[in-house]
């Protein structure tokens, strides 16, 4: 019984955080800028712990957050339609296979990297599945 009310709970907390509001549109644009600062950015020292594929995860996370966001915002704009979805989920793979090329181009610290634009898309994927399924369009 207190399983199936906290599980019940976690599913309204994630409900609630993902509402889209009148800030939708600033949340997603400052995320879409801590991307590309992040993603260009001088890595800095050896990393404290060691996760296996990290930096997969955070591309995943990355990605998922970015049509997540973005797709918050065209909710409440009303703009979600299913062309629109289509729109989204290319912008965002364009976006980070762009990326993925202009680091191997333009920075002499950073390389492009074929599983990072992958781990990008699925992370863009799963996160227009899951939020059409939250927000059920």
């Amino acid at each position: 019984m207190l399983q199936k009310s906290i599980a019940y709970f976690q599913v309204k907390i994630i409900k609630r955080l993902s509402e889209p509001n009148k800030f939708s549109f600033w949340t997603a644009l400052c995320w879409t800028f801590l991307i590309f600062y992040l993603s260009f950015k001088v890595p800095s020292g050896v990393p404290k712990f060691e996760l296996p594929y990290a930096d997969k995860i955070v591309h995943f996370g990355f990605y998922f957050g970015f049509v997540f966001l973005w797709y918050r915002y065209l909710y409440y704009r009303k703009m979600i339609k299913s062309n629109f979805k289509m729109w989204l989920l290319l912008l965002s793979v364009s976006l980070g296979i762009f990326i993925e090329i202009a680091q191997g181009m333009f920075t002499l610290n950073r390389q492009a990297d074929f599983f990072d634009a992958l781990s990008n898309t699925f992370g863009s994927v799963l996160g227009l599945i899951t939020v059409s399924q939250l927000m059920k369009q």
